[in-house]
């Protein structure tokens, strides 16, 4: 319930949404059925930004997820700034900001995700 109630959350789900809408698209237009991929198994580069994350260098995440924008497929890229963005959308503002990392920043970030989509 709290995902509805936050703004950045139903963002990152309506994103989320749109992408699969748009891959399936591309592949002819008919729905697949995807099974979850193993929990155990990250995407790529994902430990890496865990990392920072664990340091407080919620920016420096933020800036290196932009640097892996061409080092992946758009599909991975996409699922890893989700990621990304929804894990720190999960702390709260003055934890952010020792990270340096703003909500608007977050917001700027998963916009710019969603232009990349289209």
């Amino acid at each position: 319930m709290q995902d509805e109630s936050d703004w950045l959350m139903r963002q990152l789900h309506a994103f989320a949404t749109g992408l699969g809408y748009t891959l399936s698209r591309h592949k002819g237009g008919t729905t697949e059925v995807v099974f979850p991929q193993n929990q155990n198994q990250p995407l790529p580069h994902q430990v890496e930004l865990a990392q920072l994350i664990d340091r407080k260098a919620y920016a420096q995440a933020a800036q290196r997820l932009l640097a892996l924008q061409f080092a992946m497929t758009e599909a991975e890229f996409l699922q890893l700034g989700i990621w990304l963005y929804a894990t720190l959308n999960q702390f709260d503002d003055q934890s952010l900001a020792a990270g340096g990392i703003s909500r608007t920043s977050l917001v700027a970030g998963l916009e710019q995700l969603q232009q990349l989509k289209m």
